[in-house]
């Protein structure tokens, strides 16, 4: 447990203030500063964090900026930030885990963007690639703006696709044939897994990126009506079930070691995080060709959930809110992506920067994989999260079935008719 005050909270030689220097001999009138306090997690991208910080304050001077020394989890730094709510002192900006946005915006903490001049037009003449804005929605209102992307995709070895009469170099773009080619490099070798799904991801990623490609929702847009239930639903569930069918029934493995053994040419393909691709690239490397492509799109509507990270308001002072939304910007803009791109596993979503190849045009070809997560950028939606005080236990009872299908224990149909039952017992409906 964590005793959280405002001393914890500004304590800590590592905090870094971020100021102007006064010029020696100058005569004019001292700048005005504005103070605001960032907080961000995960610990992994704090050097990435501060770098943006220190950018921004070169063109900036009169904003101050306090960047709170670094939690590790996401999930830990909400948690935190809930309690300091209780005596009023929250971070006046906050970069986390897209999933856990809601839990801010229920509480009535976040600041929705529009009050601060945020629109689709605004956003995009700053660079945001057109629909990448949907990352930091919240029941259809803007909360986020993307700091960087990760989505899931689809990885493969590229000599198992060849063999099983496929092209290595235009992956399946439907869920069907996809399921049909893990099939047949299953049956190329029993010994080697065809697909493998990953499902244990935190928030239920994956499974809710299938039920969103296929056009589906997880509930009604007001929360009230359960609708991941629906045909939709359960071809998602079927399309587990040729997962299971293609190996991974007889293997149930963590997403580790689901990693581990797709780097070593076990697995045929596999369904991952593009913040994944550069270990398994490394890991892979000389044992087998590692391609990736994006979710296949199961409908016209369909529509891919990001992880990654977003900037939040949560500033309660006018002026306050004015410079925190003027750092936000900034994030936004080309040279902070260029930062965030090349410090991170992080896709930026700023269409300057990822094609100037004095930005990260170079960068991205030197990693032609990551255009697998560029080209779902267009079609970004929120992660939806589950409303309540029972959300963590949602997600841990639609893991808990997701795994029954994945090891054939149960039928599609079986688990869609417990899980829906056991969902709506815990939401209360």
């Amino acid at each position: 447990m964590f005793e959280l005050t405002r001393r914890y909270l500004l304590a800590g030689s590592s905090s870094l203030l971020l100021t102007m220097e006064p010029r020696e001999g100058a005569m004019s009138a001292p700048v005005q500063t504005i103070k605001i306090k960032v907080a961000a997690a995960p610990s992994i991208y704090q050097q990435a964090f501060a770098s943006v910080i220190e950018a921004f304050k070169q063109q900036n001077p009169s904003v101050v900026v306090e960047l709170i020394p670094a939690v590790r989890e996401d999930e830990e730094l909400v948690q935190l930030t809930l309690r300091s709510a209780i005596v009023g002192d929250v971070p006046d900006v906050l970069f986390i885990s897209p999933n856990l946005m809601r839990l801010l915006v229920d509480r009535k903490l976040a600041v929705p963007l529009e009050t601060v001049g945020a629109t689709a037009p605004s956003l995009q003449s700053l660079g945001l690639i057109p629909g990448a804005e949907g990352m930091g929605q919240v029941a259809g209102r803007l909360y986020g703006t993307p700091m960087g992307v990760s989505t899931p995709v689809i990885a493969y070895n590229a000599e198992l696709v060849r063999k099983a009469g496929a092209d290595p170099d235009n992956f399946p773009t439907s869920w069907q044939e996809a399921t049909s080619l893990i099939s047949r490099i299953h049956q190329l070798d029993r010994g080697i897994i065809g697909g493998f799904f990953e499902y244990d991801n935190t928030g239920n990623w994956t499974y809710k990126a299938l039920v969103a490609t296929l056009g589906g929702r997880m509930m009604s847009a007001d929360d009230k009506v359960i609708m991941f239930d629906d045909p939709k639903g359960l071809e998602a569930l079927r399309i587990l079930r040729g997962f299971a069918e293609a190996g991974q029934g007889a293997v149930d493995m963590t997403r580790d070691q689901a990693r581990q053994a797709f780097s070593a040419g076990r697995i045929g393909v596999l369904v991952t995080s593009s913040g994944a691709l550069p270990g398994l690239e490394r890991q892979a490397n000389g044992v087998f060709t590692l391609k990736a492509a994006p979710f296949p799109l199961g409908s016209e509507n369909g529509k891919v959930p990001a992880a990654g990270t977003v900037a939040m308001i949560l500033a309660k002072d006018d002026g306050k809110r004015r410079a925190a939304w003027q750092l936000m910007q900034f994030v936004l803009g080309v040279e902070a992506q260029t930062i965030i791109g090349r410090a991170t596993g992080l896709v930026s979503i700023n269409r300057q920067a990822l094609e100037d190849p004095n930005r990260l045009g170079s960068h991205m070809k030197a990693r032609p994989n990551q255009r697998a997560a560029v080209m779902q950028l267009s079609r970004l939606t929120e992660w939806y999260a589950f409303p309540g005080d029972n959300a963590i236990r949602i997600t841990d009872t639609i893991k808990r079935h997701l795994q029954a299908v994945l090891t054939l224990k149960r039928t599609p149909e079986e688990a869609l008719a417990s899980m829906r039952a056991e969902v709506s017992a815990l939401l209360g409906t």
